[in-house]
Formats: structure tokens, sequence, C-alpha cells
């Protein structure tokens, strides 16, 4: 496989917008704590040097760290959360995402930021549901501050009506 830095690079923006997005809601509503926790935030050198490590199986494992440690400052509960981009949401992708979080880290869960809105469940249930993700729906999340926030996506993400990037 060769590698393609533009290709790596392309990536790595379209996932960084997404989870500024995710944590810039958050931390908007006032109700959480957001600790940075992937790969890219806690082992950066890794993340950039990944194409010429021979450690493949260990290095799959570092790379399936969720984004974000989330702390919710009412009920104190922590979760581990993968964010994720795709300008159209497929179920075999969100299935082999959630797969893959459900294998390292448990309980782990899933956001996905698409140019339509937000979704989120554990992985274990998006799993048990074969791919299939539901709507960001969460007390302290209105909706109408996820409308914003999915505005906010789009002019980064779409101009002209036409993706600034891949579909997934």
């Amino acid at each position: 496989m060769n590698y393609d830095p533009i290709n790596f690079s392309r990536k790595l923006v379209k996932g960084r917008i997404a989870e500024m997005i995710f944590e810039q809601m958050l931390r908007d509503t006032g109700g959480f704590t957001i600790l940075a926790f992937g790969y890219e935030s806690v082992l950066p050198e890794l993340a950039h040097r990944q194409h010429d490590m021979n450690a493949e199986e260990t290095m799959e494992i570092i790379r399936r760290a969720p984004d974000f440690a989330v702390i919710n400052n009412s009920s104190h509960d922590v979760h581990l959360i993968e964010v994720k981009y795709m300008m159209r949401p497929r179920t075999e992708w969100i299935l082999r995402d959630a797969k893959r979080m459900y294998e390292s880290w448990k309980p782990s869960y899933l956001f996905l930021a698409t140019p339509e809105g937000f979704f989120f469940d554990m992985a274990s249930i998006i799993v048990e549901k074969k791919g299939i993700i539901s709507p960001l729906v969460h007390p302290q999340i209105p909706k109408e501050l996820q409308i914003k926030y999915t505005a906010l996506l789009n002019e980064f993400i779409i101009q002209n009506g036409k993706s600034n990037t891949t579909s997934e």
C-alpha cells in the first residue's frame, strides 16, 4: 500500500474539524469537561509516523483509542467517545468503526458529524443494530445548539453545494 501524505493530511484535517465542532458544542453547554484522549492528541509523533512503523498490531490498538474522555459535570459519568465525520453515513462504515471500538474499548461511544446533523450511540448498540446509529438526543445538548453547530460544520466542509473533502 502506497503512502499518500496529501490524502493522509486531508483525512486528518477533516477529522479535526469534526472533533473541534464536537468539543466546542459540548463546551458551549457548560455541562461537560472534555479531555483529548485519542492517539493524535496524546501521541502525535506516532500518528505522523504510522506509515513507516514496523509494529502493525500495536499501532492498530493505539489507533483505536477514542478521541475524547468526556465527563458529565452533573452526573460525573465518564464516556470514551470517538468522533467521525461522514458526508454520507453508510451503515457498513459505521458498523466497521463501532466493531473496532467495541473490540478494544468497552464501553465506548461513537459521535457522528454529518451535514444533516449529529448522531450518537454506544458502540455495542451500533453493533447490535448492524450499523444503525441514533440521532443525538441529550437533555444537556438542545436541538437548537445542535443546529448552530451543524451549520458551523457545514461552513468548513461544504462549499457551493459540494463537499470540500472525500465522503468518508
